[in-house]
């Protein structure tokens, strides 16, 4: 779904990056310059707008996804 957003954004004239959490690791285990979260940190002061996607697990979006808004 996020692929397929980002086509639609670079189609409309917008640059779209995305960024896969599956290696993001929980706040508090690594220091700040992991590479990952360092990603993350770049790419959210780039964005001049975001468009989160998630799996639905049990009626709600996953931890991840929520560490990663907090």
């Amino acid at each position: 779904m996020t692929e397929k957003s980002a086509r639609i954004l670079r189609l409309l004239g917008a640059e779209a990056r995305t960024f896969n959490p599956s290696s993001l690791p929980l706040p508090d285990d690594v220091d700040v310059s992991h590479p990952n979260v360092t990603e993350l940190r770049d790419l959210v002061t780039w964005s001049g707008g975001m468009a989160w996607c998630s799996p639905e697990r049990n009626g709600a979006m996953t931890g991840i996804m929520k560490i990663q808004i907090d």
